[in-house]
């Protein structure tokens, strides 16, 4: 997907626990988009929301993009990867839900291609709200965190939605 940079400060603050500043546009069109994103996930979900609204059910996204921050009064940007997951997939003519092991397996694949074998970790410390308690992680790269994996809170929605976000 290619989603816009530009979303709602209260969606802006989403789906992160880093101590950094949201970038507000100084003169925005619309308080729907009046500041730039600092996590990829809010739009996809906006996306997901558009699609399960339609009728769709499975539905898998990722985007590549940049999130964008000011901490001690520089401003930074970070190229992103995220995905979001929901509904079946097909392996034969078998359909399988979608779950934390799935995306975690797509993670590791990446990982690994990547050239981080036996680098990483996940650990369920320092996690968003927005992710479920029970099913969620960070990831954490050479004792750094890069991202955050798991299922969406059910306090946001009912549906079974995998998320995965690194830096």
């Amino acid at each position: 997907t290619l989603s816009y940079a530009l979303i709602s400060d209260k969606e802006a603050s989403k789906y992160t626990t880093d101590d950094v500043e949201i970038v507000k546009v100084l003169d925005p069109m619309s308080n729907d988009r009046n500041s730039l994103r600092y996590s990829l996930i809010p739009s996809l979900m906006d996306i997901y929301n558009y699609n399960k609204a339609r009728g769709q059910k499975d539905i898998f996204l990722y985007e590549v993009g940049k999130g964008f921050y000011k901490k001690e009064g520089k401003y930074y940007e970070e190229n992103k990867l995220a995905v979001l997951m929901t509904g079946n997939y097909s392996v034969g003519l078998e359909k399988i839900n979608v779950d934390f092991y799935y995306i975690k397996g797509i993670l590791e694949e990446l990982l690994e291609y990547l050239g981080y074998q036996n680098r990483y970790a996940l650990t369920v410390a320092d996690l968003p709200k927005e992710l479920h308690p029970g099913q969620g992680a960070s990831i954490i790269l050479n004792g750094t965190k890069i991202g955050i994996i798991g299922k969406v809170h059910p306090s946001i929605t009912k549906d079974s939605i995998y998320i995965m976000e690194i830096n």
